[in-house]
C-alpha cells in the first residue's frame, strides 16, 4: 500500500501545511516584515541638524569677528571629522549602525554622511552671507564713534576717521548735481552730503550706493536721497566696494573741479542709529529661521530616505 502525501508537503499547502523548497523558488512566500531602526534614523535628523546649528553659528557671530583665526580652525576640523565619516561610511564601520541586518547598515552611513555634508557647506554659506549682509557691518559700527549735529562745511573726513554713525545738522542734503558713478560689474553712486549753497573747501562726506545713477549724468537716486527726513549716515565698511567709491569720487573731482582729500562713505539714512540696531535683528531673525527650518528639512530628508531604504531592502 502507497503512503498517501503526508501534512506539511506542497499537496496540503492550502490546508495550512509548510511550504516545500519548490513553493519558496517560485515566490509564494512572503518575508516578514522588518522593524525599524529608530537609532540611526535619529542620528541622521538631529546630527546634521546640531552641525549645522554650529558651522553657522561660528561664521556668522563674534567670534569669527573677534578670532576669525580660531573660529575657521574650528570649522574646518568640524569638516574634517564629517570627511572622517565618510571613510567609515565606505567601510561600514560605525557601531552605532551595527544591528540585526548589517547589510543595511551602508545605506545609513552614506545617507549620514551626505546630510553632515551638506550640512556643513549650508551651515558656512548662509553664515558667512549673514556675516557679510548683517552681523559684520554691525561689529564693525559697534567698533566705531557715533557723532551728532556734523556740519559738513565746517569737519573734515579726517576729524571723522572712527565714525561709524554721524547725525548731521539740520539741513544737511544731497547735492546731487555733483554725483558721479563708477562702472565695475556694478555702478558704484556717490553725491557729496553738503550744508547751505556755498562750495566746500574739501568734500569729504559723500552718501553712496550701487545701481542707483547711470554713471553718465548727475542722476544720483540711491536710497533716500530724495526723503527729506534723512540727515545722518551710516558708514560703509565693506573694504572691497571702498575702492570703487573712491575711484567715482575721484572722477567727480576731476569733473566738477572740486576737492576731496579724506572722503567718507555713507548710506544716507533716517535715524541711522536705529537702523544699525535692526541690523543686529535682522541677523538673529535669520540665524533663527534657519535653524528652525533645517530641523524641519532634515526630518523630511530621514523620512524620504526611510522611505526609499525600505523598498529597496536596506531598511
Amino acid at each position: 500500500m502507497q503512503a498517501s502525501a503526508g501534512y506539511g508537503n506542497g499537496d496540503f499547502i492550502d490546508y495550512g501545511g509548510i511550504q516545500d523548497d519548490a513553493a519558496l523558488r517560485k515566490g509564494f512566500w512572503v518575508p516578514p516584515r522588518r522593524r525599524l531602526n529608530w537609532v540611526p534614523m535619529a542620528v541622521c535628523w538631529l546630527c546634521p541638524w546640531v552641525l549645522f546649528v554650529l558651522v553657522y553659528t561660528l561664521s556668522a557671530f563674534d567670534l569669527r569677528y573677534t578670532q576669525p583665526t580660531l573660529c575657521n580652525a574650528i570649522v574646518f576640523a568640524l569638516l574634517v571629522g564629517v570627511l572622517g565619516v565618510g571613510v567609515r561610511a565606505l567601510s561600514g564601520r560605525l557601531r552605532i549602525f551595527k544591528g540585526q541586518q548589517a547589510e543595511r547598515e551602508p545605506s545609513w552611513l552614506i545617507f549620514l554622511f551626505i546630510s553632515l555634508l551638506l550640512a556643513w557647506f549650508l551651515g558656512w554659506r548662509m553664515g558667512t552671507a549673514n556675516f557679510q549682509t548683517s552681523m559684520g557691518p554691525y561689529y564693525d559700527l559697534g567698533m566705531m564713534n557715533n557723532y551728532t549735529m556734523v556740519y559738513p562745511n565746517r569737519l573734515k573726513g579726517s576729524q571723522l576717521m572712527d565714525a561709524g554713525i554721524v547725525e548731521f545738522a539740520p539741513g544737511t542734503r544731497l547735492d546731487i548735481k555733483k554725483s558721479m558713478g563708477f562702472k565695475n560689474k556694478e555702478m558704484f553712486c556717490v553725491a557729496p552730503i553738503v550744508f547751505g549753497a556755498s562750495p566746500l573747501e574739501t568734500y569729504d562726506f559723500w552718501a553712496v550706493g550701487t545701481d542707483c545713477c547711470s554713471g553718465n549724468q548727475a542722476d544720483f537716486h540711491c536710497l533716500n536721497f530724495n526723503n527729506p527726513e534723512a540727515s545722518g549716515g551710516i558708514r560703509m565698511t565693506s573694504s572691497g566696494d571702498r575702492a570703487y567709491y573712491r575711484l567715482a569720487v575721484q572722477q567727480a573731482e576731476a569733473f566738477y573741479n572740486i576737492k576731496a582729500n579724506h572722503p567718507l562713505f555713507f548710506t544716507w539714512s533716517v535715524h541711522p542709529s536705529k537702523k544699525a540696531e535692526t541690523m543686529k535683528e535682522a541677523g538673529h531673525a535669520a540665524w533663527l529661521g534657519w535653524v528652525v527650518s533645517y530641523l524641519f528639512v532634515q526630518l523630511f530628508a530621514v523620512l524620504v530616505a526611510t522611505i526609499i531604504f525600505s523598498r529597496i531592502g536596506h531598511f
